[in-house]
């Protein structure tokens, strides 16, 4: 018999730690060109959609999307509209790409059925699970950051200085995912708040994205009004031994933060530029694109010529802005769909959940802004769903049984 919280187990920690350029370090050609179709798709996907044939034999697949409860009709107007994207996107492309939707969209939407079959307590260990799956990518990149190698093979010529991509590929991706889940994870294991924000903040440096860490900080600063408001109104106590260790935890973590704030190359990308560089100039010049559309590429998405002339208008062959790649790829008339299905799910999620969901949702919207994570295939979408739905069920609802 199917163990539900085995299999979501093994999902999670796929997603995590076999990432893309891992498994091109394993020769599974995932992100380069050519190799089997098949192989396109990541893992964790095959195991979401076994997860989820198994359960819908079970119980049925009405019943499977009833069991979501409050979520479910806006389960299936999602899927709707995703569903329209890739078919919009098979006739428009063929099969070409569409792996990107599978990884990125499709797959973390059916992972909601197997979630749903966990009890509050197997909700509980899986968060918890999360929280030292980050930490773990944290520390190894750190590692990586500190020795100036990394963990897999790959080089990037457009860094000027060395950053740590762990097992999330890029490393911006990593910033991405860090920033998206780490709210629901401080408390989550057997280190300290304080700690562990200290090692995830050491880790955004190490992938060296300065909007991810701006934004990050910000948060943080939210995260922290309420607790603030309370000491500043009621005071707090603590006692002296518990005072002097925090002050030397305290010390040395700001000490080793300073090193790795001036090694990481932020501290020169924004004192010393602090005009717009060529890594921020990207994501302006992505609008000149739109410029180029016809009023039927606007409508349908840019045609075969064009889309292969990114290069020649941008000087890189990536649209560093994911909401104009849509648009690009798909049109309006697939973009918009897209687009409102990212915005339901995740609205769905974080509404009944409370500030710290919202908070997380509404970082990760803005970072990936920053970034061309999102028009990647990526885990991204996968793992802060997962949490968002994990805090919601610990948080609201009653313990059902397998």
């Amino acid at each position: 018999m199917l163990n539900y919280y085995s299999l979501v187990t093994l999902i999670l920690l796929s997603s995590f730690v076999l990432g893309g350029y891992v498994l091109e370090d394993l020769g599974v050609q995932y992100v380069s060109e050519g190799g089997p179709v098949l192989l396109k798709i990541h893992l964790y996907s095959y195991l979401i959609f076994l997860g989820t044939a198994i359960v819908f034999f079970r119980i049925g697949i009405s019943s499977a999307i009833i069991s979501l409860g409050e979520f479910a009709k806006n389960w299936c107007i999602s899927f709707l509209l995703l569903g329209f994207v890739i078919v919009y996107g098979v006739v428009q492309y063929g099969t070409s790409g569409m792996a990107y939707l599978v990884d990125t969209f499709l797959t973390p939407l059916f992972f909601l059925l197997l979630l749903s079959r966990l009890s509050k307590l197997q909700c509980e260990k899986l968060l918890t699970f999360l929280a030292y799956l980050l930490l773990f990518n944290s520390f190894v990149a750190l590692m990586e950051f500190f020795t100036q190698s990394r963990f897999v093979n790959v080089e990037f010529k457009s860094f000027s200085n060395f950053r740590s991509t762990a097992f999330l590929t890029h490393p911006l991706n990593n910033a991405l995912i860090t920033v998206g889940i780490a709210f629901f994870l401080f408390d989550k294991t057997v280190l300290s708040k304080f700690v562990y924000i200290s090692i995830i903040t050491l880790a955004l440096f190490a992938f060296g994205g300065r909007a991810a860490t701006g934004i990050f900080f910000i948060g943080l600063f939210i995260y922290y009004i309420p607790i603030i408001s309370f000491v500043i109104n009621y005071g707090t106590s603590i006692t002296k031994n518990k005072f002097a260790f925090l002050s030397a935890i305290s010390f040395v973590i700001l000490i080793t933060m300073f090193f790795v704030f001036l090694e990481s190359g932020i501290a020169e990308r924004i004192i010393s530029k602090l005009y717009v560089d060529e890594s921020a100039s990207a994501r302006f010049d992505v609008f000149y694109l739109l410029e180029q559309l016809t009023p039927a590429e606007w409508f349908f998405g840019a045609s075969k010529n064009l889309q292969d002339s990114v290069e020649l208008y941008l000087g890189i062959s990536v649209i560093e802005n994911y909401l104009i790649a849509w648009l690009f790829s798909f049109g309006l008339i697939g973009g918009l769909p897209l687009l409102a299905f990212l915005l339901l799910i995740l609205y769905t999620l974080a509404r009944s959940s409370g500030y710290l969901a919202w908070l997380s949702v509404m970082l990760f919207l803005i970072v990936s802004i920053s970034n061309n994570s999102m028009t990647t295939k990526t885990p991204a979408l996968l793992l802060l769903m997962t949490s968002l739905y994990l805090y919601y069920r610990i948080n609201k609802i009653e313990v059902r049984g397998c």
